[in-house]
């Protein structure tokens, strides 16, 4: 009889058990999932947040240029328009499209460390390298892991691949082995910290506008640098760290102040001069979440002539600023 109720007892401490289990992994998924709702409502919060004073800066801009230097607008040691508000702030920077990768402009190893820094295959980017290769080449001999005009579903009106320069960075999405997670980028939710992280896209480092085959160096984002060849994330960071305290003057400059930079091959793809700006950009950050989204403004100038007398004919050349589309 002992015998039998130890059993039954037995029996019962290990339903309690798996029970127990039961209810710690249904606590554990709904928590995580009220966090995830959290987090999305935070992250569209920003993003209304950064879209809205990027709306209003680009409309005074647009308007008037010399706004930015005359206007009572706080810039913090970054060199960022700060705008404090009740839930969070917003920080609003210009840039130049030369701050990116052309599209045009960039070889072949420029544009396979590209692939790299955001995790693509080596062969699924030797794929893309040589068919962007032959989307802006002029004849349809493919290079070796490349795409010619068979290898393409033809759009009525239109030539696939082009076989002329890129005219969007969106062109990019009909080119050969192209994915949207490639050229959008994705977003992963990771578990231990409870924080998404966001993998960037393509588009956020590539351009057809700067027309040349280097970056800006003082333009330039962090995932810009580490899509550099064989500039590692620490030295990137270490090179954004010593940009904000200072600009830098040269590439010489570059080099005193970063020494690991000396005859780092990222060198011969970077540049410093004065580019006109071409976006703005605005980042929007929650106070009590910390949860952050970026949105930009991308815009072109148009210089005509704007006269001032007749008699005298007098006229001065002068640039309206119009919005090309938003990136986000």
């Amino acid at each position: 009889m002992s015998r039998d109720r130890g059993s039954a007892l037995l029996a019962v401490l290990w339903v309690v058990l798996i029970i127990s289990m039961i209810a710690f992994t249904l606590a554990a998924s709904v928590r995580a999932e009220v966090g995830a709702q959290t987090d999305s409502f935070d992250s569209e919060a920003a993003f209304f947040m950064a879209k809205s004073t990027a709306e209003s800066m680009f409309s005074l801009f647009s308007k008037d240029p010399s706004f930015l230097s005359d206007g009572p607008f706080h810039k913090d040691l970054q060199g960022d328009y700060l705008f404090q508000f009740e839930t969070g702030d917003v920080r609003v920077h210009f840039e130049s499209a030369a701050g990116r990768i052309d599209l045009n402009e960039a070889s072949d190893t420029l544009l396979a460390a590209m692939f790299d820094s955001v995790g693509v295959s080596q062969e699924n980017r030797n794929h893309l390298v040589d068919s962007i290769l032959d989307w802006r080449d002029d004849d349809d001999i493919p290079h070796l892991y490349g795409a010619e005009i068979k290898d393409y579903t033809q759009i009525p009106g239109q030539r696939l691949p082009r076989n002329a320069p890129f005219q969007s960075v969106d062109e990019l999405l009909q080119v050969k082995n192209m994915t949207p997670e490639i050229f959008n980028g994705s977003v992963l939710f990771e578990p231990v910290s409870r924080q998404y992280q966001r993998l960037p896209g393509i588009r956020e480092l590539v351009t057809v506008d700067s027309h040349s085959d280097k970056v800006e160096l003082n333009e330039t984002s962090m995932n810009v640098l580490q899509a550099l060849p064989q500039m590692t994330g620490d030295l990137a960071a270490r090179v954004i760290m010593e940009r904000q305290k200072k600009l830098f003057g040269s590439l010489d400059d570059l080099v005193g102040r970063v020494p690991e930079m000396n005859n780092n091959p990222a060198l011969q793809y970077l540049s410093v001069s004065d580019p006109v700006p071409t976006a703005l950009v605005a980042s929007a950050r929650l106070r009590s979440s910390g949860v952050s989204r970026t949105v930009r403004i991308v815009f072109k100038r148009d210089e005509r002539r704007q006269i001032l007398s007749v008699q005298p004919f007098l006229y001065r050349m002068v640039n309206d600023i119009k919005f090309s589309h938003w990136q986000f």
